[in-house]
Formats: structure tokens, C-alpha cells, sequence
């Protein structure tokens, strides 16, 4: 048991409560289960990898002796990516049970584009362009089509970090530069943690707005009241207690990663100055997109228990 663990708002909860209460032949439905479930443990694996990262690079003496290969760099970021790209498709899975037609016009990112056309007023992560960019590096990893280079920088400017930089056969860099992720002491390569940090981030704003564009959909013509999905009975308490949020390690990690992210795009990307950012500047951006992660995030169980106990 990790009694550090923290528990964050499930994007899947309001959509499995209206499934629990009006659509119950949905939810009982053996391969629907299973995407939800596989949803949750996917985007845990995601969110410890980039922990790992950020504490392994601090490990000077692992790094040496473990990583002279760059194995376990190169390993770490290509898993990243390829959890990204499939918790994206597992939420894509969900809705094509759930909402969409049999026979689809285009392919599924201009198909889900047009959709979210009407939505756009009211779900800001309702986007696909950073998913679009993400992925493409992603397929090019699966069929060889790049080359992913880390490195491991530690000198006067850059301490531990692991870092990387993905290029094409032309040598042209795939990632565009972000203050919240770019080393602009080494050549603009990407702080790997703060990468998949900030596209961890985009991942679960986007979750949340997708459930709720998935919630819409399926509820039309139907009229059912969306807001209020309880059930005063016992079993059904319980069942609503275990969709409300999921339990996570390393929230802290992840936390610490995001300030310092932040603060990075305060400093305009000199990492020498983001001691010198406020903490408040820094969770100003925790109101907007696409950061609203941070105050969805509450204690475990075990801080719990002790508080009550």
C-alpha cells in the first residue's frame, strides 16, 4: 500500500454515475467495463513513469552505472509516449461504444473534429492538434520512422536532467520549443519529465471535457437530468464512492514537476531564474487550461484514515 498516495477527480466519474442510474445494459456490457478499468490503470502507469524519470535523473551513480547505453532514457520516454497515444484511444474506444455510429465519414480525427464544433464555446481541451503532434512522433517510434536521442545533462547551467530530442531522417526536429519544456542551454532539447508532464496535463483536461462531450451526447433526446446521477441506496453509495476520483502515487512528484514547469514559463525559459517566481504566480495558472488537474487533487486513503481515527 502506498500511504502517500493521492486521489484526483476521475474524468470517467459523472459518465459511469449516468450509466449506473439510466443506461445499467451499458455498463454491464463485459468490454465496456473493461476500457474503463483499463483507462484508470493506464494513466496510473503514465503518471508513475514520469515520476521515475524525475527521480532517476537525480541519481547520478544509477544513471552511470545503468544508463551508459542510454537505455534506460530512450525506454522511458518512448513508454510515455506510447501511453499517451493509448489512453487517448481507449477514451476513443468508449465513445465509439457508446455514442458513435457504426460507419463513420473520414477518419476518426476529422470525424471527432466536426463533432467538437459545437462544443468549442464550453470545453476549452476539446482540441486535438497537440494529441495530432504527439501521436505522429509516437507512430514514427513504432514503425522506425525517427530517431529518439536522449542525454543526460549535468553541468554548470543544467543539473540531472534526462533529456531528449526526436528528429526525423532529414534531421529536422519533431518537437516544436515550449517554455515549460524546452532546455534552451542545450539547443532547445526537451526536458523529458516536463514533457510528458505538460502533455500529461493536456491528457487529462482533454478526459475530462471528452466524458463530459460523451455524457451530452448519449443523454439526447433522453432528457435526463445530468446533474444529479446519485442513488440513495447502500450499494449504489458505494459504487458512486469508487467513481468520484482515482488513487495515484507519486502526486507529489508530479506536483513538483508541474510547478517548476510553470515557473520555468514565468522565467521565459531561463531555468536559473525560476527560484525567483512566486508561488502564487505559479498557481495562478491552476485556473486555466491546461493545469485545472491541480485543484482536483485531494489526500489518500490513508491520510484519511489517520485524520479519522
Amino acid at each position: 500500500m502506498d500511504v502517500n498516495a493521492k486521489r484526483v477527480d476521475s474524468p470517467t466519474y459523472k459518465i459511469m454515475m449516468y450509466l449506473n442510474k439510466y443506461e445499467p445494459e451499458l455498463l454491464d456490457n463485459e468490454k465496456i467495463q473493461f476500457l474503463f478499468k483499463n483507462l484508470q490503470t493506464n494513466f496510473k502507469k503514465l503518471f508513475y513513469t514520469i515520476a521515475h524519470i524525475n527521480k532517476v535523473q537525480k541519481d547520478e551513480d544509477f544513471i552511470k552505472e545503468y544508463n551508459q547505453t542510454s537505455v534506460v532514457s530512450i525506454s522511458s520516454v518512448e513508454y510515455c509516449y506510447y501511453k499517451i497515444s493509448t489512453i487517448w484511444d481507449i477514451a476513443y474506444q468508449i465513445a465509439d461504444k457508446l455514442i458513435f455510429p457504426n460507419k463513420k465519414s473520414g477518419d476518426k480525427y476529422e470525424y471527432l473534429e466536426k463533432k467538437f464544433e459545437g462544443y468549442a464555446d464550453n470545453f476549452d481541451a476539446l482540441q486535438l492538434g497537440w494529441y495530432r503532434d504527439l501521436n505522429k512522433v509516437r507512430n514514427k517510434i513504432v514503425h522506425g520512422g525517427i530517431t529518439v536521442n536522449p542525454f543526460y545533462v549535468n553541468d554548470d547551467e543544467v543539473k540531472n536532467r534526462i533529456c531528449f530530442q526526436a528528429y526525423d531522417f532529414n534531421l529536422d526536429d519533431l518537437i516544436q520549443p515550449h517554455y515549460m519544456y524546452s532546455n534552451e542551454c542545450n539547443n532547445n532539447i526537451n526536458f523529458a519529465d516536463n514533457y510528458f508532464a505538460f502533455h500529461t496535463h493536456l491528457l487529462y483536461s482533454y478526459l475530462c471535457d471528452f466524458f463530459e462531450f460523451i455524457l451530452i451526447e448519449l443523454n439526447k433526446d433522453k432528457n435526463h437530468d445530468r446533474e444529479k446521477l446519485s442513488l440513495d441506496e447502500l450499494p449504489y453509495e458505494l459504487f458512486e464512492r469508487g467513481q468520484k476520483t482515482w488513487l495515484l502515487s507519486e502526486v507529489d512528484t508530479f506536483t513538483e514537476i508541474t510547478k517548476e514547469m510553470i515557473a520555468l514559463q514565468l522565467a521565459d525559459g531561463h531555468l536559473n531564474n525560476i527560484n525567483k517566481v512566486s508561488i502564487q504566480d505559479i498557481e495562478q495558472f491552476y485556473d486555466y487550461f491546461p493545469f485545472t488537474m491541480m485543484k482536483r487533487i485531494s489526500d489518500g486513503d490513508f491520510v484519511l484514515a489517520a485524520n479519522e481515527s
